[in-house]
């Protein structure tokens, strides 16, 4: 197990160097497409709906975006509150997503939903076979940051420590 440690680590710097390289050019794209799509209705899409997900859609929302559905979901286990930490986190930011329930992503939310984002590479592989998903209305969020942070996925803090909420 461990022989297999060094090698993975190294790949994935080296997919997170080539990332960085190709960051500025991808952003650009992705709002080239979103400008072109003007969304009505956005879906944000993580793997629990309890973290990045519920955040990322009441980050939106309090930005006030007049005549856009935001509504965000998951892959697994409806009816769940956000993370304690998700929500101490958010809480500390301005944004309150107590009343927030995870729920299930339907093939009605991908037909629908003019622009769909997700946060990590698992999260791309399940939307690829997910029916009614159109990738061509499919964006990384690691791609709209203006900046280069280190990383294209925003990883999943479940489970993580505070810090890592607070970075997420």
């Amino acid at each position: 197990m461990k022989l297999l440690q060094a090698p993975r680590r190294a790949a994935v710097r080296l997919r997170d160097r080539i990332d960085a390289g190709l960051h500025s050019r991808r952003r650009e794209r992705a709002l080239e497409r979103l400008a072109s799509i003007r969304p009505e209705s956005v879906l944000f899409i993580c793997l629990g709906n309890v973290c990045r997900s519920p955040y990322a859609e009441r980050v939106l929302t309090s930005l006030g975006t007049p005549g856009v559905a935001i509504t965000s979901a998951g892959f697994i286990k409806p009816g769940r509150p956000p993370a304690d930490l998700a929500m101490e986190v958010a809480s500390r930011r301005g944004i309150d997503h107590s009343d927030h329930r995870s729920r299930v992503v339907t093939a009605d939310d991908l037909r629908e939903a003019d622009a769909v984002f997700f946060f990590d590479r698992f999260n791309k592989a399940r939307l690829r076979v997910a029916e009614g998903v159109r990738m061509d209305r499919v964006f990384w969020m690691g791609d709209l940051e203006p900046t280069w942070g280190g990383r294209r996925a925003i990883l999943d803090p479940w489970g993580k420590p505070r810090e890592e909420f607070e970075r997420v």
